[in-house]
């Protein structure tokens, strides 16, 4: 199965365990290419977690010291096919890139620093997927009836799962407290 997807479109395929290894040849190109400006890289988003339908589009997600310095970031990440899509929000905690062209996007690089709000909450949902079977079971079925019902619209598409993916998070959050 390959990577790729129309911007704009809604998509769902299969996990395809090739997308960790995808994964890690990209991150390793971003490591050379950042070198030690680069603190943290993860995979995240549905790509991320075995058993999980997913938009074929694989999403990354850079720690750098500070986003306020992107344009350095662009220049560097453009060698790998990254274009940045910087919104006017002052207090925005990342950066979308993307590669490929519009009709078949690949890639979504979210460059952001590792005590961001941001970083944390991607980490938190992604890993309480991955370790709670159920709550995974729960958001495979949301997913499927959301793109039932809005395969054409990817903003109600997204905004359909807003709730479920804060409510794990505050679930992945009492589960650390509980822990400390």
């Amino acid at each position: 199965m390959s990577l790729g997807l129309q911007r704009g479109k809604v998509k769902l395929v299969p996990h395809d365990p090739e997308w960790i290894e995808l994964f890690r040849r990209e991150a390793a190109n971003i490591k050379g290419l950042l070198g030690d400006r680069l603190l943290g890289i993860e995979q995240i988003g549905s790509t991320a977690v075995p058993g999980l339908d997913a938009k074929p589009i694989l999403d990354l997600m850079v720690a750098v010291e500070s986003i306020d310095e992107y344009e350095g970031y662009s220049v560097l990440l453009r060698r790998l096919g990254y274009e940045f899509r910087r919104d006017n929000r002052k207090e925005q905690e990342h950066i979308l890139c993307v590669k490929g062209p519009e009709e078949n996007r690949t890639h979504y690089l979210k460059l952001t620093t590792p005590g961001s709000e941001f970083w944390s909450e991607h980490i938190l949902f992604r890993d309480y997927l991955l370790h709670h079977p159920e709550r995974l079971k729960a958001y495979q079925k949301l997913k499927r009836d959301l793109f039932d019902k809005h395969a054409e619209d990817k903003a109600l598409y997204t905004d359909g799962k807003a709730q479920f993916i804060k409510e794990t998070i505050d679930l992945a959050r009492k589960e650390l407290e509980t822990r400390k």
